[in-house]
């Protein structure tokens, strides 16, 4: 892997009626990450890629320029901005975006860095730096960030870093690793779970993915009163199917049809139509081939995807 002047890291962002002003405070933080990486000597050029989901565009040529004139003179990081004109999801989102990639980050190239990150989240200056330095480290192919206010619960080893998957509000991996893997399951994930996904094929080809706390985002998300996620319907839904459709790939038909169980019970239309829309691929013969070796990478524990810390 190429460090240096010459080395790029690659930053995707997919958006959907994202909050403009957000996005510029999201940007402004990115751009003072970038600086931290170039001081280091780390990367010679950071680029962002925007690439938008929304009915229409929610962002312009003006508007990123703008902000750049805001960082100042010394802006390192250059950015690209795609209007798909559909709602492409997580994963096909990146995918399109990463097909768009040049240079050495282009299949079979000389390899640069990726890093995926939710267009909201605000990092602190020190957080590629810190993702990038642990990316260095031998046998490690994939690493998270920590999020606050709240911190995702999930295991990971205090020593090493290593857990069973990287959530995507803000990883890093290598542009080989992603080709190699062939980048994310947009035909089986459209929002959630693609990242899950993703973690475990990284490990398949004998990778660590590594939870590294001293790379901070601010990641705003909400509580309900007694304590929960304050998700939206289009989110229960989303998260439902994919959970249908993780435990089928990854050969826990046990945990798939104890779902479908609960989910074709009426008790909530959202679940149901998760239910229905497994059952229609089912029937279509469009559900992913299950892996043969998937209890060596995959975990599954309760209804979560690693052994909780709290």
């Amino acid at each position: 892997m190429i460090v240096g002047p010459n080395a790029i890291l690659r930053v995707q962002s997919i958006l959907y009626g994202t909050n403009v002003e957000s996005l510029r405070l999201s940007y402004l933080a990115l751009a003072y990450a970038a600086k931290m990486l170039k001081i280091h000597g780390l990367v010679g050029d950071v680029h962002l890629a925007y690439g938008d989901c929304s009915p229409s565009p929610i962002l312009s040529a003006a508007m990123i320029e703008a902000w750049k004139r805001e960082v100042g003179s010394d802006n390192s990081l250059q950015a690209e901005y795609h209007f798909f004109g559909a709602n492409l999801g997580s994963a096909r989102g990146h995918n399109t975006l990463m097909s768009k990639a040049q240079g050495p980050l282009v299949r079979d190239g000389a390899g640069g860095f990726l890093a995926i990150m939710n267009p909201d989240v605000k990092l602190a200056g020190d957080t590629l730096l810190q993702l990038l330095k642990t990316l260095l480290r031998p046998g490690v192919g994939l690493v998270e960030a920590r999020q606050l206010p709240i911190e995702h619960p999930k295991h990971y080893d205090e020593k090493t870093g290593e857990t069973s998957w990287a959530s995507t509000a803000t990883a890093m991996t290598t542009s080989r690793i992603y080709w190699d893997v062939d980048g994310f399951d947009a035909d089986t994930f459209f929002l959630y779970c693609d990242d899950v996904d993703f973690s475990w094929r990284v490990r398949e080809l004998g990778h660590k993915v590594v939870f590294q706390p001293g790379a901070v985002i601010f990641h705003d998300k909400r509580l309900t009163s007694e304590g929960g996620w304050a998700a939206s319907e289009a989110e229960a839904y989303y998260s439902a199917e994919a959970a249908l459709l993780l435990t089928h790939k990854w050969s826990r038909s046990d945990l798939t049809n104890k779902y479908l169980q609960y989910f074709k019970s009426g008790l909530n239309p959202v679940l149901a139509k998760a239910a229905a829309e497994f059952e229609r691929r089912r029937q279509s013969n469009t559900l992913p081939m299950p892996r043969s070796n998937a209890q060596e990478f995959a975990q599954f524990v309760g209804l979560e995807y690693a052994k909780h810390r709290f």
